[in-house]
């Protein structure tokens, strides 16, 4: 119920969006879309999420203890991702915000679309949180047994 409500919030602010933005700036709106072959592009999005997630966990489980610096690690760490895939998929490391562009400008229902912004980020951000687990968290302690 949360994956749609967040692809039908997408789909709202997509709509918002391309019927605010003024005239002469609506060809500039065109949200995450491939710039390379699909393959090349789920591979570039599986990455990123993995990274984002990766980053994600470790701030907020693992990071400094101050907000504005987490803030900051969190702020730089999207915007550097964003910038680096940008030439591969127009990241969106957010299958409801790909979703949202993607219904607007009608490749919603492709299979490019369920590739390389669904599957894709999917696997990346299960391994990184698999990762994150043996890497970063201690083993569970084992139960105490009462001798007799």
């Amino acid at each position: 119920m949360i994956g749609f409500c967040q692809a039908a919030g997408a789909v709202g602010g997509a709509l918002a969006i391309s019927e605010l933005m003024p005239e002469q700036y609506k060809h500039t709106l065109v949200g995450p879309s491939l710039k390379v072959d699909p393959h090349t592009g789920a591979v570039a999005e599986g990455v990123l999420t993995f990274v984002i997630t990766l980053a994600v966990l470790w701030v907020i489980v693992k990071g400094p203890r101050n907000a504005i610096i987490r803030t900051l690690l969190l702020s730089v760490s999207t915007v550097s991702l964003i910038l680096a895939g940008a030439e591969y998929s127009g990241p969106s490391m957010n299958p409801a915000n790909a979703f949202g562009w993607a219904y607007v400008n009608n490749w919603h229902n492709t299979w490019e679309q369920l590739y390389v912004y669904w599957i894709c980020p999917f696997i990346g951000a299960m391994l990184a949180g698999w990762i994150f687990r043996v890497v970063f968290l201690p083993p569970a302690p084992k139960p105490k047994t009462k001798k007799a």
